[in-house]
């Protein structure tokens, strides 16, 4: 007996794709290196993890590495591994909505009762609970989210990716 599966042209296209998608779960290019410009760069989310939920930690970790890419032969040549991101429950986030940002407007007021200024606000969120509210709610993709932190964590490790 033989069998033999068909499948649509279309169902075997996303098929190749599955099969040929890398490793990483998000890459951010960089700029050359000043003095290494003979390599493309990029960050590379290769893992990341959160603590158990009951425990008391709200915490994110990011397993980052820089890959070095020759750009004459476009041959990776080597990853570098670079400070881990923990996004925890310190930080807050600004919270992003359709149009823009979220704004409250904070009055002061003096003793009697009269407004002496009103100023526009950005609202804030704790980090690790936005991301858990993002992927939850569907706002976002965790791509998304790494898009969102690999910006802070490029200014925040700046020194210790171009120490190359």
């Amino acid at each position: 007996m033989k069998t033999e599966l068909i499948i649509k042209p279309e169902d075997q296209a996303l098929i190749e794709m599955i099969k040929n998608t890398g490793k990483t779960w998000f890459e951010m290019p960089l700029p050359d290196h000043p003095i290494y410009p003979q390599f493309s760069r990029k960050i590379v989310v290769t893992g990341y993890n959160t603590p158990d939920m009951e425990g008391d930690e709200e915490r994110i970790y990011v397993n980052v590495r820089q890959y070095l890419i020759l750009k004459e032969s476009n041959v990776l040549h080597k990853n570098v591994v670079m400070p881990n991101w923990m996004i925890h429950e310190g930080n807050v986030e600004e919270i992003a909505v359709k149009d823009g940002l979220l704004y409250g407007t904070r009055t002061e007021y003096d003793d009697a009762g009269n407004i002496i200024s009103e100023t526009q606000e950005v609202l804030k969120a704790q980090s690790v609970r936005y991301v858990r509210f993002l992927i939850k709610a569907k706002k976002a993709h965790i791509v998304d989210v790494f898009a969102r932190f690999m910006g802070m964590y490029v200014e925040k490790f700046k020194t210790e990716i171009d120490a190359i």
